[in-house]
């Protein structure tokens, strides 16, 4: 009787530490930063009013007391699932990525300015061509840009079509959703909730 519960237990240790080793590998291949680096992943849409939130309230502050160094990384997963057009403005928010990813934080803000109260499909090429022109970029730049979110067969569709599937595989609910190193921002409006979890990893 005694051989048999201690099989048994060493049969359930091997299924935990199986599963526990799998989860760990899981997180680690999302969410590793570079080296030494503390990784913010926001997950959004830029027809979501409530990501329109806190990008006003959050984003100003952490660009400036964080992102402005070398020990922080932002990463922006564009969900892309309130409508169609929000789809359209994920390619061309990757396009600027790819092409001025200098201007990237910038275009997305300016985004989320000319986000309407009664909603509707606003993320228009005309709307984001006229965006995309304001950038702090060559026109040769504007042009690829425009270009690239508009064909089928760049880059900037496979990235927006790779960070729906990403979404859709970590099972994210809804928008915004925020991680620090793979850790869930409970408040993702509080810049205070930010700072306690960027600061101690530092710290460490």
């Amino acid at each position: 009787m005694n051989k048999y519960i201690n099989i048994m237990s060493i049969i359930c240790c091997v299924i935990l530490l199986v599963s526990c080793a799998k989860e760990n590998e899981h997180q680690s291949k999302v969410y590793e930063p570079q080296s030494g680096k503390v990784k913010v992943v926001e997950y959004g849409d830029l027809k979501c009013s409530y990501c329109k939130k806190l990008d006003e309230k959050v984003m100003p502050k952490l660009q400036s007391k964080y992102l402005s160094s070398k020990d922080v990384e932002y990463q922006f997963v564009n969900m892309a699932f309130l409508d169609k057009d929000s789809l359209v403005g994920s390619r061309a928010e990757h396009a600027v990525k790819l092409i001025a990813p200098k201007q990237h934080l910038k275009f997305i803000h300016r985004l989320y300015q000319q986000q309407p109260k009664d909603g509707g499909h606003w993320l228009t090429h005309k709307l984001i061509d006229k965006e995309i022109s304001r950038l702090d970029i060559s026109t040769t730049k504007k042009k690829e840009i425009k270009k690239a979110y508009k064909n089928r067969n760049s880059q900037a569709w496979k990235d927006a079509k790779k960070d729906q599937e990403r979404y859709k595989k970590e099972n994210i609910k809804q928008a915004p959703t925020v991680f620090i190193n793979g850790k869930k921002v409970d408040d993702p409006y509080d810049f205070n909730s930010y700072e306690q979890q960027i600061d101690k990893i530092i710290s460490k």
